[in-house]
């Protein structure tokens, strides 16, 4: 059951990230950030499922969505700043 509220959090983020990627309107700097905030408004969920059945405290599911979401906003922020030397 806690796999699976994690697997349609992770899913639901992918299909949100796709739908950003493809967004014509947004900037890549807006996209990028679109993907970031939503990997927060889907894990909290996804990670609430762990919680929800005692597998996780809620302390350590904060700190796991927290510190995910840095090194994802890190790791997109150096894509990023890696793209724009290249040309």
């Amino acid at each position: 059951m806690e796999v699976q509220g994690f697997l349609i959090g992770l899913i639901g983020w992918a299909a949100t990230a796709v739908l950003a990627l493809g967004a014509r309107r947004l900037s890549p700097i807006e996209q990028r950030a679109v993907i970031v905030c939503s990997w927060l408004v889907w894990m909290i969920p996804g990670f609430g499922a762990f919680v929800r059945m005692g597998v996780l405290t809620i302390d350590t599911a904060a700190l796991f969505i927290g510190l995910s979401t840095i090194i994802l906003a890190a790791l997109l922020l150096i894509g990023a700043r890696g793209r724009t030397r290249v040309r």
